[in-house]
């Protein structure tokens, strides 16, 4: 599933906003989520060794305080316990949803509590009393170093305390064995609520910091390569992708196309209509160009003023003849009033177009071409695309070879 769209002023007003909550709205909420699901996936890969490690340890517990049960921990831990931890890491690495994740995770500790508890239910006297203090360093675990959900944390933590209580209330050896588990458990439980639900309120806040830098920095790149007008390609975002095609295809036989497009007449329209109405028909046409981008590949540019670029990748000269004509009517066909002319009355454009393989010419060749074929349609009376269409299609080398309009 894509990481949904956020904008930085999200962000901000959930920083500005943090309260003692737990919960972003619901777009930053699922891309926390996200987040959280990778996060978990890489802390359960990096922790499963010494939770094992750790766990199986306490055995050697067991063979001190309560080894006429030693056995049957030793199986519990090997063949119940153990497995339990390895399937549960094993799913929780697959990046499941929230409820499955955290139920999963909540398995371990709650795992090792029963585990525990039964050997402690199958032993009496005062080193049975003091094997069942092995459920406080699970239940921080479960807490602190699962980082689990609050609400999960906070559910691992009533059920281990009611399954503590449940079995040692009436099978502790004595009265101050019942009173120093109720006093010591409530008090581990809650420290162990409270450093969750820290945790997760940090966490959650340094989310949203790291969160609003990315989202800066890709703001900054974006307005480094687009114009602020609009929003096309400006010229960095040109050179780069003149040195994408020399670089990475140099030499092949992809034919590149290149249109340069000036609006006929500008000046005298931005003089006489005024800088708003000149940036709003600039804007209409920005979005005419775009719009008959065909793929991803192909990239459309103002490169100053009222002057546009359109790169069309693996195109021949009739695909980018056709292509500007359809550009020239998109234009004509806005009807942008235009006071100062008396041959149309609108807003039109002027298109020069040059295609060629790149093993013959350089990006910068074929700009340059279009550039020169531009001032031919100018000469020709403005308002057309040089070459005509039947001039290009019959130059066209390999008609197969014209990508799709």
């Amino acid at each position: 599933m894509s990481e949904p769209t956020i904008t930085r002023a999200e962000v901000r007003r959930c920083i500005d906003n943090r309260g003692p909550g737990l919960r972003f709205p619901p777009a930053v909420e699922r891309a926390f989520e996200t987040y959280r699901r990778r996060h978990q996936a890489r802390v359960t890969l990096a922790t499963i060794g010494p939770t094992l490690l750790i766990y199986n340890l306490f055995l050697i517990v067991d063979f001190l305080l309560l080894p006429q049960t030693f056995l049957i921990a030793l199986v519990a831990h090997l063949l119940v316990v153990t497995p339990v931890i390895l399937l549960a890491g094993w799913l929780v690495r697959r990046e499941p949803g929230l409820i499955l994740r955290e139920s999963l995770t909540a398995t371990i500790p709650l795992a090792m509590v029963a585990q525990i508890l039964c050997v402690y239910a199958l032993n009496s006297g005062p080193s049975a009393d003091q094997y069942q203090f092995l459920v406080l360093p699970v239940l921080i675990y479960a807490c602190v170093n699962q980082r689990l959900d609050f609400r999960f944390a906070a559910a691992t933590t009533a059920l281990i305390v009611a399954a503590y209580l449940a079995v040692l209330l009436p099978h502790a050896n004595t009265v101050a064995t019942q009173l120093v588990g109720l006093t010591i458990m409530p008090c581990v439980a809650y420290l162990g609520i409270a450093a969750s639900y820290r945790m997760e309120w940090d966490t959650r806040y340094a989310f949203l910091r790291r969160l609003q830098d990315r989202l800066k920095r890709e703001e900054a790149e974006l307005a480094a390569r687009h114009d602020p007008l609009t929003g096309l390609a400006n010229r960095y975002a040109l050179e780069r992708r003149i040195e994408s095609l020399q670089t990475g295809l140099h030499g092949s036989d992809l034919s590149v196309a290149a249109l340069m497009i000036d609006v006929d007449h500008f000046k005298a329209f931005n003089d006489h209509h005024g800088h708003p109405e000149g940036d709003a028909c600039l804007q209409r046409i920005a979005g005419a160009l775009y719009a008959r981008l065909r793929n991803d590949s192909d990239l459309a540019v103002r490169v100053g003023g009222e002057e546009f670029l359109v790169l069309l990748h693996g195109a021949g000269l009739a695909d980018a003849v056709r292509i500007g004509e359809r550009i020239r009517h998109a234009v004509e066909g806005f009807g942008i009033r235009h006071a100062e002319r008396h041959d149309h009355g609108v807003v039109t454009v002027s298109i020069g177009a040059m295609a060629g393989s790149l093993a013959r010419f350089r990006v910068d060749q074929l700009i340059d071409g279009a550039d020169s074929a531009l001032y031919a349609a100018k000469d020709a009376g403005r308002n057309r695309v040089w070459p005509p269409f039947d001039e290009a299609d019959a130059n066209a080398p390999g008609r197969t070879r014209h990508a799709p309009a």
